[in-house]
């Protein structure tokens, strides 16, 4: 439960980016009243908006930061339900800030909604509201020298990679050792995370639930792998794909990603989308082209892109799956969100079948 303060503080500013989208002359009130649904639920407080003939709509409404797994979305539909019951127009989530994962899921599950940063949604029936309206694409934060305020670099990214493998409880000092950083970064580093509602942590700063989607949907919003790696030469493979890869999977300076890796993480029984039509590999020196016999070309006629990657640690011990090296799982992720073509669909549906072992990538 947030602080009383901050309740007010997200109540006052979630409503006025109502007001802000609302037609003229319309009104937003808070009722400070814990409406009983049935149950045992009782929401924080209703919410209702007037128009200027005096139709009005009345929503159980909760001051949250985010449904974080599916039996707390389950919470909020068993709410939504229950207040059209109880003659109401239905439910809606008011929020500092929501991420597009959130709000995705609530638009599929019919939840309103409105942050502080201006994202809403409050659709009725009586009287006939659908309103939408767009805010930030991240989070607010407070200026703190302390706090870094991106996820660039290396050791962003090795604390990230390190964060999409651990289950929690996760100690600062834990997650330092195994990343390989300091732990004064992490700490500089976990805050932003919690402000994007995809880490939980305790009063000792231990983390102790992380939502894995929207940690690495935070994560790919600084980190491109075309853009983030000092190195990215794009090739034509005169011999074709399935040879070169072969060749290149042979080597000590190898790390496949992309459509190659993401086969080798899907659980078995269960192939990719499309048959990959590209390599995408990261190596120590692009010269290795040369040697597998490879053409450069320009980036739109390329079936291999080769990678120098920021962090000179990831090819000492790149994982292997059939006798293929490849980079680590999250990495894997993040490229080919960041991809151009329908690479960000393959790591959908990578995710989607991690979530059947593993809540965490649940959307």
């Amino acid at each position: 439960m947030m602080r009383n303060s901050l309740i007010r503080e997200t109540n006052g500013s979630a409503l006025n980016s109502l007001r802000a989208v609302l037609p003229e002359r319309w009104s937003v009130e808070l009722m400070d009243v814990e409406p009983n649904l049935g149950g045992g639920l009782r929401p924080d407080a209703v919410v209702r908006v007037m128009s200027p003939s005096g139709n009005g709509a009345s929503f159980a409404a909760e001051t949250k930061r985010v449904a974080r797994d599916g039996s707390s979305l389950t919470g909020l539909l068993a709410i939504r339900t229950l207040a059209k019951e109880a003659g109401l127009a239905g439910f809606i989530v008011l929020a500092p800030y929501l991420p597009a994962a959130v709000r995705t899921q609530f638009d599929k599950a019919d939840i309103c909604y409105a942050d502080s940063t201006g994202w809403v949604r409050l659709v009725s029936e009586c009287p006939m509201l659908a309103i939408t309206s767009q805010g930030a694409d991240r989070a607010p934060h407070a200026d703190n020298r302390r706090q870094i305020l991106s996820l660039k670099g290396v050791s962003a990214n090795r604390i990230i990679q390190v964060l999409l493998m651990l289950d929690p409880p996760i100690g600062v000092r834990t997650l330092a050792d195994a990343a390989k950083v300091s732990p004064g970064t992490v700490s500089k580093i976990l805050p932003l995370l919690a402000a994007e509602d995809a880490i939980d942590r305790d009063r000792t700063g231990r983390i102790t639930a992380v939502n894995r989607r929207l940690v690495l949907g935070r994560w790919t919003l600084d980190y491109r792998v075309l853009v983030s790696n000092p190195g990215v030469r794009y090739y034509v493979a005169p011999r074709g794909i399935d040879k070169t890869q072969t060749v290149l999977a042979t080597r000590q300076d190898t790390a496949f990603t992309g459509p190659q890796a993401a086969g080798a993480y899907l659980p078995a029984g269960i192939a990719l989308l499309v048959p990959p039509t590209q390599i995408v590999c990261y190596t120590k020196n692009t010269a290795t082209a040369a040697d597998v016999g490879l053409l450069e070309v320009d980036a739109p006629s390329a079936n291999v892109i080769l990678v120098t990657s920021q962090d000179k640690a990831l090819l000492d011990k790149p994982g292997r799956f059939g006798g293929m090296p490849v980079a680590p799982l999250p990495l894997v992720l993040a490229d080919l969100l960041t991809l151009p073509g329908r690479y960000p669909q393959q790591a959908e549906a990578l995710m989607d079948a991690l979530a059947k072992t593993d809540s965490a990538w649940r959307p």
